[in-house]
């Protein structure tokens, strides 16, 4: 089990962190493709964080998710769903009824839980809508350096720059670190930011989940969660 050190850590790799899952998730996908549509059943979590329920999800169910962190969102609120059996659609519903300051949407085939206008980060929203010229990764990338590649490019660089907002990777310590996937590449241009979180999520065979956050000195996180290649669905460390 990875040992995380840091919050920027902690946001990296809520997948293996502040959860607790009670019973293994079973998904049987759509005939008709409909992510929203996707069958779910026995989804028991218990998490201290918004970011650690819904990596959470997205790794144990192999749900692509994307999640913007709310401006007032609390760094141990509880975040828990016993879910018996259902759709995805009705799960996230149940959800933002419970925390109505997020909302969801599905959008380039990933889930996006996003904070309504009178919660969100303005830093956020510029960030994730910035075009992007051009944008590449290698295969053997990991999360980390996906991450960071990402957030160096000359455009994200010039918004956190004129926001007076720098970029902190994460610190962390362990003996595997997480992968996009060994045969993963990406090489795209004229994006937005979240359009590439999204094609990475969607299109990674192990990075199931991205988060954009800040962290305790209200510098920037960027991160993906993911499983280990060689593991099953849902397995862990």
């Amino acid at each position: 089990m990875l040992k995380v050190i840091s919050i920027s850590a902690l946001l990296a790799f809520l997948f293996i962190s502040n959860c607790l899952v009670a019973t293994q998730a079973q998904t049987q996908a759509p005939e008709n493709g409909d992510l929203s549509a996707k069958q779910l059943e026995r989804i028991q979590i218990e998490a201290q964080s918004v970011g650690s329920f819904f990596s959470e999800l997205a790794l144990s169910s192999n749900i692509p998710i994307g999640l913007e962190i709310a401006s007032r969102e609390g760094n141990l609120a509880s975040y828990g769903i016993d879910f018996k059996k259902g759709t995805l659609s009705e799960l996230l519903n149940q959800f933002v009824i419970q925390h109505n300051q997020y909302a969801w949407e599905i959008r380039e085939g990933v889930v996006n839980v996003f904070p309504k206008d009178e919660f969100r980060d303005a830093l956020f929203h510029n960030l994730l809508e910035t075009r992007i010229g051009h944008f590449a990764v290698k295969e053997n990338t990991s999360c980390w350096m996906l991450a960071e590649t990402l957030v160096s490019t000359p455009e994200m660089k010039k918004v956190l720059e004129a926001n007076g907002t720098s970029y902190r990777s994460p610190d962390f310590s362990g003996f595997y670190i997480p992968q996009a996937g060994r045969y993963f590449k990406l090489d795209v241009s004229n994006v937005t930011l979240k359009s590439i979180l999204n094609i990475v999520v969607k299109q990674s065979p192990t990075a199931k989940f991205w988060v954009i956050a800040r962290n305790y000195d209200r510098s920037l996180n960027v991160s993906f969660g993911a499983r280990h290649e060689d593991f099953p669905i849902g397995g862990r460390k």
